[in-house]
C-alpha cells in the first residue's frame, strides 16, 4: 500500500507502481501507473508486519470504476445547441462546463387589452347590461402557453381618446400589442379607426374569409405587431391561435407548434356559411369502428364551447354544409386530449352534475355535447343521459 490517500479536489503525488495500491476516495483523480479501482467492500486488508497486502474479492478489469477524461463531453463537442429551452437541465450542463452566463432569447412581452363600455374585470359587481371580461383572463393565458410574457392592460370602454392613449403607452412599453374587441362595424367600435393613425405601416389587413373571426384586424406600428381579436370569446381565441400565437412563438425563439390531430367521423350534417372558411368545434367520443366528431353547437359567443371542446374540424370555403357520415380530420385542443369514459348528450342538469361530479372523482373522464345529439348518441354509445 502506498503511504497517500488521494481526497476529492487535490491532485496525487505518488505513482501507483506494479505490485502496489493507492486509497482513493469516489471523485478523486486517478493517480499515474493506476488502470482499474476496486470498491473497498471487495476488498480485505491483510496486515501482516511482513508482507502486508490487500486480498481482492472480485476479478478486476481494466477501466473499471475510472471516468476518462471526454467520456461525458468531448473536446469540440456541441453541448447545447441554438433554440434549446433552458430548464435545470441545461443549466446544469452549463455550470458543469464552467460557463456562468450565456445569450439567450428575451420572452416577448404582450399587451393585453380589452375593450368595450360593457365589460367589467372579473371581482367586481356586475350591473345590468354588463358582462365580465372573459377575455383578457383568456388572451393572458393563452400568451404564457405560446411563450410570452403577458402585461395585462385591463378592459376600457368605448373611449377614443383613452383608449388611444392606452395602445400607445402598450405600444411604448411591450414588443406586441393584443387588444380584444371594437374591430367590427358597430356602434362603438373604435379599435380599428385608433390603430390607423398609431404609425407606420399601420393597418394590414382589416377582416378575413374565416368563422368565426371575420372581423380580425392585423397591424405593424414602427416594427412591433398590433392585433385587434373579436370581441366574442371563441372567434378571440380561435384566430389568436391561428394568427397571434406563431407570431409570439416566433419571436420566443420557439419551433413552431405542431398540430397533433385524428381522423373522425361526423355523425351529424354541418351546416356552413359559403366564402367562409368554417372552424366547427367538436367532442370526441370513441365508436366502434373510430373516433366519432359530435360538434358543439354553442355560439363564437359562449366562453365555455372552447373550454369543453376535444377540438375542432374544418369546413372548406366552397362547401355549404359537411354530410353526415363524413370522415373529417380534427386538430386536437390541449395537451391532454383523450377520449371520455362517460359520453353526457344534453342539455344543463343539476342533478346530472353531481352524478358527473361523483364519477370524476372516481376517476373517470366525462364530456358534454348539445341536446340536438341525444338521439345519435343513444344509438352509438352504451352510457348516455339526456337531460
Amino acid at each position: 500500500m502506498n503511504g497517500e490517500v488521494i481526497v476529492c479536489g487535490h491532485p496525487p503525488a505518488l505513482e501507483v507502481e506494479p505490485g502496489s495500491a493507492t486509497t482513493i476516495a469516489t471523485g478523486g483523480v486517478v493517480p499515474r501507473g493506476a488502470d482499474a479501482v476496486v470498491m473497498i467492500e471487495h476488498t480485505e486488508l491483510n496486515e501482516d508486519e511482513h508482507s502486508p497486502a490487500i486480498d481482492l474479492h472480485r476479478a478486476v478489469a481494466p477501466g473499471q470504476f475510472i471516468s476518462y477524461a471526454g467520456s461525458d463531453l468531448a473536446r469540440g463537442e456541441v453541448v447545447l445547441r441554438r433554440g434549446t429551452r433552458i430548464s435545470s437541465r441545461e443549466i446544469g450542463m452549463l455550470a458543469a462546463c464552467g460557463i456562468a452566463t450565456v445569450d439567450v432569447v428575451r420572452k416577448p412581452k404582450v399587451a393585453v387589452l380589452s375593450t368595450g363600455d360593457e365589460l367589467v374585470a372579473p371581482g367586481g359587481a356586475l350591473t345590468p347590461a354588463r358582462v365580465y371580461d372573459s377575455n383578457g383572463a383568456i388572451i393572458a393565458a393563452a400568451v404564457v402557453e405560446a411563450g410570452g410574457e403577458p402585461v395585462p392592460f385591463g378592459a376600457f370602454p368605448d373611449d377614443e381618446v383613452a383608449l388611444e392613449l392606452a395602445m400607445r403607452t402598450a405600444l411604448q412599453t411591450c414588443d406586441m400589442v393584443v387588444l380584444s374587441g371594437g374591430t367590427s362595424k358597430g356602434a362603438g367600435d373604435l379599435s380599428h379607426r385608433i390603430v390607423s393613425k398609431l404609425g407606420e405601416p399601420g393597418i394590414l389587413v382589416h377582416g378575413v374569409a374565416l368563422k368565426p373571426g371575420k372581423p380580425l384586424c392585423l397591424a405593424v406600428i414602427e416594427g412591433k405587431p398590433l392585433v385587434v381579436l373579436p370581441g366574442f370569446p371563441t372567434s378571440a381565441i380561435f384566430t389568436f391561435h391561428a394568427f397571434v400565437a406563431p407570431v409570439i412563438r416566433a419571436r420566443a425563439g420557439l419551433p413552431p407548434e405542431t398540430a397533433r390531430t385524428v381522423e373522425a367521423e361526423v355523425p351529424v350534417r354541418i351546416a356552413s356559411e359559403l366564402g367562409r372558411q368554417e372552424f366547427a368545434l367538436v367532442a370526441l367520443v370513441a365508436g366502434e369502428a373510430g373516433p366519432i366528431a359530435f360538434p358543439i353547437a354553442k355560439g363564437s359567443g359562449a366562453v365555455t364551447s372552447f373550454s369543453q371542446a376535444d377540438g375542432f374540424l374544418e369546413i372548406d370555403a366552397l362547401a355549404a354544409a359537411l354530410d353526415a357520415g363524413t370522415q373529417a380530420r380534427v386538430s386536437l385542443i390541449g395537451e391532454n386530449a383523450a377520449m371520455p369514459d362517460l359520453v353526457v348528450m344534453g342539455s344543463h342538469c343539476i342533478a346530472l352534475d353531481v352524478v358527473l361530479g361523483v364519477l370524476a372523482e372516481r376517476g373517470f373522464a366525462d364530456d358534454s355535447g348539445d341536446s340536438a345529439t341525444v338521439e345519435a348518441s343513444r344509438e352509438r354509445f352504451n352510457v348516455s343521459v339526456a337531460a
